[in-house]
């Protein structure tokens, strides 16, 4: 095989971007700019061709030591072999492309990195005869793993002490709070709720429901199914930036969660109307007990439908398919002084804004890299209006 190309750049997705012999792009993982690389195809549709990397023939010098002996074929650590500051210049490269695409105007951007050693706080394993591991990328290929150097070492030896009780395929997804308490959750029958502080098994919840996760601001609570921040190092960085940039009388929160960027809120605004849909996430934020908190169980866009109210600040950290045409609207309409949004996707977090550009102004980005290896990362940005 002959098929040789040059990477030129890096892709949204962790793909190096090469050329075919007939002009196309084509979609490489696992490599980088100034690779020269041999490949196969893998895919090729009309106007996008996707390969594999089956020799690296001359390497680029954005190459950086290898941590892991994974890197290379696991979905998880996709940019792991890329240099640390190179990966952070990619990831300002993502969020200037989406934002130049829809014509954003922004300031310099900031990139606050992290470090890999046991970061994530939680991680969702696959079992395979009674191993756990992680799939190869974009696969449903079994890698087995003993240890992986981004999740914290405790949450790897809990699973892999329920994962050798399990005969069949499953999954396991594990959540550690800094005290060593944590929660699981399988899609298996089992009868023992392990090391863990509590273990859903398939329907049935074993022992604690709950954990409480303990910052600066106070304390926030999470389920079997809650969302949290990934990165134990860092995430108290978004946080930061919502207490920092808050102000107004009266605050509203979109896609509330269950309260972890409302603990800061809450401290700079005297009141605050704060809208989560899943009404568990709902309950544990009320734990917080914040006194000048009413919290809604609703969906985000039917904010219009909710009655009117003079709102001085809005925030809002909406799911990876950022914010629906209604939620936009109704920004677009509701005289806030100030946004403060965060995203863990740049594509959508510029397409929301370009839908109320006309009557917001980026005023700062920043980046925080709560994912070193990976493509993703969360966007932090504040939004004045326009006088």
């Amino acid at each position: 095989m002959n098929n040789l190309t040059e990477i030129r750049d890096t892709a949204y997705g962790g793909y190096g971007v090469g050329t075919l012999p007939d002009g196309r792009v084509i979609f490489i993982p696992h490599t980088v700019t100034g690779d020269k690389v041999r490949y196969r195809i893998t895919e090729d549709k009309a106007k996008l061709v996707y390969g594999a990397c089956e020799e690296v023939v001359e390497p680029s010098e954005l190459r950086g030591e290898i941590y892991c002996p994974h890197i290379g074929e696991c979905g998880g650590c996709v940019l792991g072999h890329i240099k640390y500051e190179e990966q952070l210049e990619i990831k300002k490269g993502f969020v200037k492309s989406a934002f130049d695409r829809n014509r954003l105007e922004y300031p310099e951007m900031e990139v606050t990195g992290s470090y890999y050693n046991e970061f994530r706080n939680r991680a969702t394993f696959r079992i395979r005869d009674k191993k756990i591991g992680f799939y190869k990328f974009k696969s449903n290929e079994f890698i087995p793993i003993e240890h992986c150097p981004v999740i914290k070492s405790s949450i790897v030896e809990k699973a892999k002490e329920l994962a050798a009780d399990v005969e069949e395929r499953a999954y396991l997804y594990v959540t550690e709070n800094e005290k060593g308490e944590s929660l699981a959750r399988t899609d298996v029958e089992l009868s023992s709720k392990y090391s863990f502080d509590g273990l859903k098994t398939g329907d049935k919840p074993i022992g604690r429901k709950h954990l409480g996760y303990d910052t600066r601001y106070g304390t926030f609570y999470v389920g079997f199914n809650s969302f949290l921040q990934g990165n134990r190092h860092i995430s108290h960085m978004l946080q930061d930036f919502v207490f920092e940039n808050a102000e107004g009388r009266l605050g509203l929160e979109l896609y509330s969660g269950s309260g972890y960027l409302t603990l800061p809120m809450a401290r700079k605004c005297e009141k605050i109307e704060a809208i989560e849909s899943y009404a568990p996430a709902v309950r544990l934020a009320e734990r917080t007990k914040l006194k000048n908190v009413k919290w809604h169980i609703a969906l985000s866009e039917s904010i219009a439908s909710m009655g009117k109210r003079k709102v001085d600040l809005i925030v809002a950290d909406p799911p990876r398919t950022g914010m629906e045409k209604e939620v936009c609207k109704y920004i677009n309409e509701s005289g806030a002084s100030k946004l403060i949004m965060i995203s863990c996707d740049p594509n959508t977090l510029a397409r929301d804004i370009s839908r109320f550009s006309d009557n917001y102004k980026i005023e700062k980005v920043h980046i925080c890299d709560m994912f070193p290896g990976s493509y993703h990362m969360e966007t932090l940005t504040v939004l004045n209006k326009v006088k």
